[in-house]
């Protein structure tokens, strides 16, 4: 392709990714957000991305101050030099704070709260009705590799140059320089220098 045609084609992606960026709360230097991206929640100005950071299309960033009747001070934190892969859920009414370094695959889903509790009155309820309810925060650490169809659930807490095997379910917390696979996912080796 000619290098006009080049610039003009890139032209759309820099104003879409200036607009997303606009209504954030900060983002770094040379941090890219591909379209498309949606943004919900009513918190967005508590996401926070660091620099040299790029985010896929068609993510999910969701930072719910409200919902419903509800109120929260939830906070999205993303280190620098993050790669967040297509097709991730990134959501919270609580905390996800993620390290430097970060690696996804697709279809990754980290997620700090769910819909109602497990009781036959919550389960009367519409899902779409029930109160949000977090478990706790979320902290994934630096260097950390989450496999494709990774879920990460509320309250865990993840080391720094961990890596999860893909469609493991993260419900317990995994110690830094270890691989962890499985539903729910367990440290399988634990990782050492050669």
């Amino acid at each position: 392709m000619p290098p006009l045609l080049e610039i003009l084609g890139s032209i759309p992606e820099r104003l879409y990714n200036k607009h997303i960026c606009h209504q954030l709360g900060s983002v770094g230097k040379h941090t890219v957000i591909k379209r498309p991206c949606l943004l919900q929640g009513g918190g967005l100005k508590e996401i926070h991305v660091g620099h040299h950071t790029r985010i896929q299309p068609h993510s999910v960033l969701e930072c719910w101050s409200i919902y419903g009747n509800q109120s929260f001070s939830p906070q999205i934190h993303i280190g620098d030099n993050c790669k967040i892969g297509e097709y991730n859920h990134i959501s919270t009414c609580n905390r996800i704070t993620i390290g430097d370094g970060i690696l996804t695959g697709r279809f990754v889903l980290i997620t700090d709260n769910s819909h109602g509790i497990l009781s036959l009155q919550t389960a009367e309820l519409e899902p779409i009705n029930r109160p949000l309810v977090s478990k706790g925060e979320i902290k994934i650490g630096n260097n950390v590799w989450l496999g494709d169809k990774v879920t990460v659930l509320a309250g865990v807490s993840i080391g720094d140059n961990v890596i999860v095997g893909a469609n493991s379910v993260v419900t317990k917390d995994i110690p830094s320089n270890s691989l962890a696979v499985g539903v729910p996912a367990v440290v399988v080796k634990h990782l050492e220098d050669i």
